[in-house]
């Protein structure tokens, strides 16, 4: 199955190349100043705090639908539980 590209993950990672490409001109070229590096540095956490939140959002949907399945798998083993003691019933009856 083919992952699906997010614009979060590739703004994400133009951000990395250019917070790279700021820190060898401030250590090469002292054209990049410190200001912009940290601006790039927390644009870069800030997506990636946008990326956390919007997988916990997955993972809460994620629950309850395994709270629903849960749930049926109990009501199913119920009516096995119901159609076992029907039978059992019956071979009793039989064997009377």
């Amino acid at each position: 199955m083919a992952k699906k590209i997010e614009w979060l993950e590739i703004l994400f990672w133009i951000i990395m190349i250019i917070l790279f490409i700021m820190i060898l001109s401030r250590i090469f070229g002292h054209s990049a100043t410190d200001i912009q590096i940290y601006l790039a540095i927390f644009t870069g956490l800030f997506i990636i705090m946008g990326h956390i939140l919007k997988l916990n959002n997955n993972i809460g949907k994620l629950n309850r639908e395994i709270g629903e399945i849960k749930i049926q798998m109990i009501s199913s083993f119920k009516k096995v539980r119901e159609d076992i003691s029907k039978l059992t019933l019956s071979k009793n009856k039989q064997t009377k």
